[in-house]
C-alpha cells in the first residue's frame, strides 16, 4: 500500500476519532472558578462540522456507534445518543447546501439550533423513559458550553480540514 493511500486511511478516521475523544472528554468533569463547568457536547459539534464540510468522512454507521459508546460509557439508555446522533445528522445534511459557503456566525446560528433541539429530545427521551420530568437546568448549561465552545472547535476542526483533508484532494 503506498503512502498517500495510508495518509488517506488515517485522514478519514480523523472525524471518528474526534468524536471519540469527544466522547471520553464527556465522562470528565471540568473544574472553572472552584465549580463544575458542564462539558460540552463535543461529538455533537464534530458530527455537525464534519457531515457539514465532509460527510463521506463521517458514515452513517460511524455516528450510529460513536452514540452507542456514548450510551454505554456515560451509563444512559442503550440507543438515546444513537439515535439522537443519527437524526442530527440526517438534519446537517437536508440543510448542507444552505450552510455550505456561509459566513461562520450563519453556521454557528445553525449549530446552536441543532443543539437546542437535540437537547429538547434527549430531555423528553429521558424523561419518557424514566416516567417522570426530569430538571433540565444542568442540561441548559451543557447546551451553553456547548454552543460556546463552538466557534473555538470550529477553527481548530477548518484548520484540520484545510491542511490535511483538502490538500490531499
Amino acid at each position: 500500500m503506498s503512502e498517500l493511500a495510508q495518509d488517506r486511511r488515517w485522514l478519514a478516521l480523523t472525524p471518528t476519532l474526534m468524536a471519540i475523544a469527544g466522547v471520553v472528554l464527556l465522562l470528565l468533569p471540568l473544574r472553572l472558578f472552584g465549580g463544575y463547568v458542564p462539558t460540552p457536547i463535543i461529538p455533537l459539534a464534530v458530527i455537525f462540522f464534519w457531515s457539514l464540510y465532509e460527510p463521506d468522512l463521517i458514515p452513517y454507521p460511524i455516528v450510529f456507534l460513536i452514540g452507542l459508546l456514548q450510551d454505554f460509557l456515560t451509563g444512559g439508555t442503550v440507543g438515546v445518543w444513537a439515535s439522537v446522533y443519527l437524526f442530527s445528522q440526517w438534519l446537517i445534511l437536508q440543510q448542507r447546501k444552505y450552510f455550505l459557503g456561509r459566513e461562520q456566525h450563519v453556521v454557528w446560528l445553525g449549530f446552536s439550533i441543532t443543539v437546542v433541539v437535540i437537547s429538547i429530545i434527549i430531555w423528553l427521551e429521558q424523561s419518557l423513559l424514566t416516567r417522570t420530568l426530569l430538571p433540565y437546568t444542568a442540561s441548559l448549561w451543557q447546551w451553553v458550553v456547548t454552543i460556546a465552545i463552538y466557534p473555538l472547535l470550529s477553527i481548530a476542526f477548518s484548520f484540520l480540514h484545510k491542511r490535511a483533508i483538502m490538500e490531499e484532494e
